[in-house]
């Protein structure tokens, strides 16, 4: 490489580590996309004839059908044998595209998958070329393309071969890129951090920081009696339990998409009656930066520790590597110190990837692993119902194992520890077939090992989330493999049709113990569980205006031995999208039907010991439409709409009742029984909105749901009524997020509320567990309580100081709300206050 040439590429090095700063002032906008899902780029007669320089003059032949513009850029940099150099800020790598050369200059291709940019091809070295910025355009086409990609034009993996853009989606899906996960997080990743207020119809209550299960309040209205929860997935890989991923790395991640609704099932099979979520890691190259280390220290406020509580985090992110051959590793360690005595917690997490592209093939791999030890501490709130040397004959005679007697809700001054270990690893290797057909294979495997004593945790009348945590005790791994594929036929212009077909098995192993209602005598449990599926789905378009959208899974599944083992999903939908110019619209309506074993994943072990089984029980079922308008104006303001109807039939309580069948000094012993609810209906509306001006971008969603028992089964003999509110489901949920953008700093401000929801009085149980009789049935509706909402307000900002050094200031709950999520004995940390510092190299 000659002189020039070497500071040619030093000067576009250093341009491309600038490039996020400069589009966050304004001063280079990203691509706006108005087109159709599948854009042919045309090339005029001059270009063909252009003389390029080297290595721009390599002639390629690249065919494809309705790809990632990334993928394109991929292929084409393999088929030429040259360094693409980009920044996926100013480069719209979701955007769709067509391409069919045959023996045309590198350089006239990307002229032509770049047209509209404001990015062009230039020469670094004898075998590099960087996208850099092309010459300053008018302020008027500048500020027409400062918008980012619409809504509509987003690519999403939706469990195909090569994804699907959302102008064909029929049902709602939703998607959080690594920007937004940056505005929302701040350095931070729980879920009710990433996901509340952004994704309309979804709540995740604020998790405290010595627990170890996420507890959804809603998924559109109840899909299980407070143990909602949807199916998730890590690139591809089915997570062992759901409920144990509490926790995500931002800095690893590069979206996270969400299936609302039932209609996922069709794709992802049974157990995702309440919606899917699929995390999509980061595989991309260094970018001019390959070494970044970030840490933050601060306080939070907390009504029940002697002072300020102690927070941090700290974590370091390296990534090699170009866009052909990449390797990236997230490593980071935080902590929280005891916001009430006794209860602080420790953990640690790494994620780490490769990505390697060949001329028709793409494999990518994806590790990951995260620890946790929390710590129980004490419920401040509770006052000891007695000394921790009381005798069980000295004890309410009701009382058994799963009760708080067991020396659980008295003040100790022993720490009870939770100690948990999850992993994820797999890889997914993409075959480029032909122009049409595209084939992917995904293997992996998942699991953790939770320890610890979680009876620690029981309330005076355990939750279904207790119950839940003490089943996950022990240890699991689900393998799954997933071969799918995809063909495109036809023309954009015309009629088209893609054709995905897919067959999917996975694995799940078991293995726990916990304190068993018999005497307190320890009961483990080991199990297997497996399920097959086939998977075929067909999506129609006329002139991309008219879509149509039909599918079905076939699966068979271990624990649905009342229907043999073998089910079928359907799901149907359909769209008519209309572009008026400034004005893009869409109207779209579906339907799915999902089912969820009795004895699923999160129910398996706590279901083979249940002490007493009153009847058959029959698996969790939800089906129903949705019907929805999207609409987004001149690329700076959209707005989604969405109506859904669906039914829940045989959601699974667990039901307190007394038998005289436990030995015990009287004849009422409290025992717990699963038992089916019946038939619950969720119905509500949906809306979420995004406004770009300038530098300012401005989110909403607001939830409305209205989740309500329909009628009751027989055998059903717990507290609630035909016509009562499922419990612990908000009526009202949403958020904003305003942020803003200038050339070396950044803020972000996000509110969110839910509100208006019944559940019962921890506090007035706890004073009643003393009482001679259990409380059980219809009396238990005197402890129910309407909560009127909590409201989380945070705040994010980042400021450019010298070099690559970045500040971070951080507030989180910045309304101090410590009690009342999503009960009264819920102790959570308050005002959060932290500063932090970013170096990147």
């Amino acid at each position: 490489m000659t002189h020039a040439l070497r500071a040619r590429a030093g000067r576009h090095r250093l341009l491309l580590r600038a490039l996020p700063m400069m589009l966050a002032a304004g001063a280079l906008p990203a691509v706006v996309l108005g087109e159709p899902p599948c854009v042919v780029p045309t090339r005029a007669p001059s270009r063909e004839t252009r003389a390029w320089p080297a290595p721009l003059d390599r002639p390629v032949t690249l065919h494809g059908r309705d790809l990632a513009l990334r993928d394109v850029l991929d292929r084409l940099a393999v088929a030429a044998r040259l360094r693409l150099s980009y920044s996926a800020e100013l480069v719209a790598l979701d955007r769709r595209v067509c391409v069919s050369y045959d023996s045309v200059a590198v350089g006239t291709v990307l002229t032509d998958l770049l047209d509209g940019s404001v990015v062009a091809p230039v020469v670094a070295g004898d075998d590099q070329v960087v996208l850099a910025p092309a010459a300053t355009r008018s302020g008027a086409t500048r500020a027409a393309q400062r918008a980012s990609v619409s809504v509509l034009d987003r690519v999403l993996v939706t469990g195909k071969a090569v994804g699907a853009s959302p102008r064909v989606i029929t049902s709602s899906t939703d998607v959080i890129d690594r920007a937004q996960l940056a505005k929302q997080s701040g350095g931070g990743g729980t879920l009710s951090e990433t996901l509340n207020g952004v994704i309309p119809g979804l709540w995740v209550w604020d998790q405290a920081p010595s627990s170890v299960i996420a507890r959804y309040g809603s998924l559109r209205g109840a899909s299980s009696f407070q143990v909602s929860y949807p199916k998730i997935y890590i690139d591809g890989i089915e997570v062992a339990n759901p409920l144990l991923l509490t926790e995500m790395s931002p800095d690893a991640v590069e979206r996270v998409e969400v299936i609302r609704g039932p209609q996922g099932a069709a794709l992802y099979g049974a157990d995702a009656i309440g919606g899917v979520i699929n995390i999509i890691m980061r595989h991309d190259g260094a970018d001019g930066e390959p070494a970044q280390i970030r840490g933050s220290v601060g306080v939070a406020h907390s009504a029940f520790a002697t002072g300020p509580v102690l927070v941090q985090e700290h974590a370091l992110n390296l990534r090699g590597g170009d866009n052909l051959r990449s390797s990236a590793l997230s490593l980071s360690v935080g902590s929280v110190g005891s916001y009430v005595p006794g209860g602080r917690s420790w953990d640690a997490r790494g994620d780490g990837g490769f990505r390697l592209v060949g001329a028709r093939s793409t494999l990518t791999g994806t590790a990951r692993f995260y620890t946790k030890e929390a710590g129980q501490g004490t419920n401040p709130l509770i006052t000891p119902v007695q000394s921790p040397v009381t005798t069980q004959s000295e004890r309410a005679p009701w009382r058994d194992a799963h009760s708080p007697d067991r020396d659980r809700l008295e003040s100790r001054s022993g720490l009870v520890t939770q100690s948990i270990r999850e992993y994820t690893l797999g890889t997914t290797a993409s075959v480029f077939a032909n122009e049409a057909w595209t084939h992917a294979l995904t293997v992996g495997v998942d699991g953790y090992r939770l320890s610890g004593d979680p009876s620690s945790l029981l309330t005076p009348i355990p939750s279904a989330a207790d119950s839940a945590l003490r089943a996950a005790t022990g240890a699991a791994d689900r393998a799954t493999v997933r071969a799918s594929s995809e063909g495109h036929f036809g023309s954009a212009a015309g009629a088209s049709t893609t054709l995905s077909v897919a067959a999917e098995h996975s694995v799940l192993s078991q293995r726990s113990s916990e304190v068993a209602p018999l005497g307190g005598r320890l009961s483990s449990y080991t199990g297997w569980q497996s399920s097959t599926g086939v998977v075929g789905q067909l999506d129609a378009s006329w002139r991309s205006a008219l879509f149509v959208t039909g599918g079905l899974r076939v699966e068979r599944d271990a624990g649905l031995a009342a229907t043999g083992g073998l089910l079928s999903l359907p799901m149907v939908g359909g769209a008519v999208l209309h572009d008026f110019g400034l004005l893009i619209t869409k109207l779209r309506a579906s339907y799915g039907r999902s089912i969820r074993p009795a004895g699923s994943a999160v129910r398996a072990s706590w279901l083979a010991r249940q002490a007493i089984v009153q009847g058959r029980l029959s698996p969790e079922e939800q089906s129903g439409i949705e019907v929805g308008l999207d609409a987004t104006v001149a690329q700076r303001w959209t707005l989604r709409a969405t109506r859904f109807d669906q039914a829940a039939y045989n959601l699974i309580q667990s039901v307190a009742i007394t038998s005289s069948l436990m030995p015990g000094p009287t004849d009422g012993r409290l025992l717990y029984a699963l038992q089916n609810v019946g038939e619950i209906g969720n119905r509500g509306w949906e809306l979420e909105s995004a406004l770009l001006a300038g530098r300012l971008s401005l989110t909403g969603t607001l939830s409305l749901v209205d989740s309500r028992v329909r009628r009751l089964a027989y055998a059903y003999s717990g507290d609630l009524r035909a016509g009562d509110r499922m419990l612990g489901v908000p009526a009202r949920s949403g958020g904003v997020t305003a942020a803003w953008a200038a050339a070396r700093w950044s803020s972000s401000l996000t509110v969110a509320r839910a509100s208006n929801w019944i559940g019962y009085d921890g506090l007035a149980l706890a004073a009643a567990s003393a009482a001679p009789q259990p409380i059980t049935g219809v009396q238990l509706r005197d402890y129910w309580r309407t909560y009127p909402g909590v409201t989380r307000v945070d705040m994010l900002l980042t400021r450019q100081l010298v070099g690559a050094l970045g500040l971070t200031l951080s507030g989180r709950n910045l309304l101090d709300v410590q009690r009342g999520e999503p009960d009264d004995l819920t102790v959570l940390p308050g005002r959060t206050l932290t500063a932090g510092l970013t170096a990147k190299f």
